[in-house]
């Protein structure tokens, strides 16, 4: 991953990402584009098992944004991450608070209500890449890259 953008971002950075944890997260329209634009400040994931990122990211870990059916177009430091069993935090609570943060609306929260976990990572510092491709098997939508 790290030597798709090594021409793209001063050594800093490059140096900075190699001692991060690295995620893949497929993202899809409109969330894509209010990430991007900046609206997004959190992405969630609901799920109705515990599976990744659920316990599995943390603070400062970075997650490489891929389009759904398309190129990896930018990545982001994880600012805060905060993980939610929705058996004991009710799902209102967290449309409460945050559906603005999200920028989600009544049909994204219509088709949530099944789910029993909730991770939401606040992002922190997106980075745009000039896109590249990378081959991922299988329907998973988060990816661990490098621990």
């Amino acid at each position: 991953m790290i030597k798709n953008i090594e021409n793209q971002l001063p050594k800093e950075e490059i140096d900075f990402l190699k001692g991060k944890k690295l995620h893949l997260g497929i993202f899809t329209d409109p969330f894509l584009t209010f990430m991007l634009e900046g609206k997004k400040t959190i992405e969630s994931r609901f799920t109705k098992n515990k599976i990744i990122p659920y316990n599995k990211i943390e603070k400062e870990d970075i997650v490489f944004v891929k389009k759904s059916s398309g190129p990896i177009i930018a990545y982001f430091k994880v600012k805060e991450v905060l993980f939610f069993n929705l058996k004991e935090t009710p799902i209102e609570k967290i449309k409460e608070k945050y559906s603005e943060q999200l920028c989600v609306n009544k049909t994204f929260w219509e088709s949530k209500k099944e789910s029993r976990y909730a991770t939401l990572i606040f992002i922190d510092k997106l980075v745009k890449l000039k896109p590249f491709s990378i081959h991922k098997k299988g329907m998973q939508t988060w990816l661990i890259l490098v621990k």
